[in-house]
């Protein structure tokens, strides 16, 4: 019955255990949508709809995975917060176990972000539209990196990326950051103790990709302009980085807030364990020998206090992260742009790489304008 305990598996620090559990359940749901994927212009987004609406489990599934990938970076938050008020990276043999972890994030987030360009409706082709103009901001190299990623996107390749590059990537930085160490202790014996206690957190993504789903039954059931503003997404992590395009038509601003200073705390947060190093020491409190009573008390205040941190610090986060994008109209794009408007405005147009056709693409105020409130910028 040894399998059943659950030791060091509980409220205060199980979500770096969650997120590989539905990492896990991610890939899965992913091999299931690639049988059913067309990755062409003309027919990704019918193959999409056709998935949902005709194959058994198939909105169940995509759901599953748009859910997950809006979760994934929820319980990583909480784990890196958790991990860092635990000072894990003053801890000698922990540094490989933080700088993975830390740069995991950056393959997650891309495969959030190419995800949602792949369907190929109205917001996946806003997306792409987006990823360069972003680009562009960057001093210097901007205008070559828009240019290159213009002219080098297709379906098929960011297909490719999404479920092949990103995905070795990231297992590789996984492999690294628990599973050489995990193998020792048993990795199946690991995922059922987290499936366990688990079982609560994944009920509710089973409820909300069953109750709140991405309409995809467009010509015949059409959403409202803003349906959907009010439901956290995947997409809302870029669009907080694309927020100061909405209120700055150009200037420093712009890059010092989308660029600048998620690059220097990025930077400054993977490198913690390079520069901030020697206090491991401070682990063996037992060799002091005060009451053994005394010990628990004072573990106990001192894990009420980082519980309560990690929760304020997840609050805010969260707070901010749903003050910015709330409004954001993520499942409405085909209210205006749906099939039975016709060919125009039932799928993205077929110049979307010619700025001298479609010049509003350039103008990067306007087009997070247009996403925010597309019943008055249009």
């Amino acid at each position: 019955m040894d399998i059943f305990k659950t030791p060091k598996v509980h409220w205060r620090h199980f979500f770096g255990g969650f997120s590989f559990l539905i990492l896990i359940l991610q890939f899965a749901t992913g091999i299931f949508l690639i049988f059913y994927f067309d990755p062409t212009l003309n027919n990704a987004y019918k193959s999409v709809q056709d998935l949902t609406n005709k194959v058994m489990g198939g909105s169940l599934f995509r759901n599953l995975h748009r859910w997950i990938a809006f979760f994934i970076f929820m319980t990583l938050l909480l784990h890196t917060i958790r991990s860092t008020l635990r000072k894990d990276f003053m801890i000698a043999n922990k540094k490989v176990a933080w700088l993975t972890g830390v740069l995991l994030l950056l393959p997650i987030f891309l495969l959030i972000l190419t995800g949602i360009i792949l369907p190929w409706e109205w917001k996946g082709y806003w997306f792409m539209e987006m990823v360069p103009n972003y680009a562009e901001a960057i001093p210097y190299a901007g205008p070559f990196l828009k240019t290159f990623l213009i002219d080098a996107f297709t379906l098929p390749r960011t297909f490719a990326v999404h479920i092949l590059v990103l995905p070795v990537i990231s297992l590789v930085l996984i492999d690294y950051h628990f599973l050489t160490t995990l193998r020792n202790r048993g990795i199946f014996k690991y995922i059922f103790r987290h499936t366990l206690i688990s079982i609560p957190f994944l009920i509710i993504l089973f409820v909300l990709a069953t109750y709140i789903t991405i309409p995809s039954q467009d010509p015949e059931i059409v959403p409202l302009p803003l349906d959907g503003r009010y439901t956290p997404a995947p997409e809302w992590y870029f669009l907080t980085l694309l927020l100061p395009f909405l209120y700055y038509s150009r200037g420093t601003l712009i890059p010092v807030l989308s660029i600048y200073t998620p690059l220097i705390l990025f930077t400054a947060f993977t490198l913690l364990p390079f520069y901030l190093k020697g206090k491991q020491g401070e682990e063996t409190e037992e060799g002091t020998a005060p009451a053994q009573d005394k010990i628990i008390k004072r573990r106990g205040i001192r894990k009420f206090v980082t519980s309560t941190a990690i929760f304020l610090v997840f609050a805010i986060f969260v707070a901010l992260l749903y003050r910015g994008s709330y409004h954001s109209p993520t499942l409405g794009c085909n209210a205006c742009h749906n099939l039975s408007s016709g060919r125009r405005m039932g799928v993205p147009p077929e110049a979307f790489k010619d700025r001298h056709v479609l010049p509003n693409l350039d103008k990067n105020q306007w087009m997070m304008g247009h996403w925010y409130y597309p019943n008055e910028i249009w």
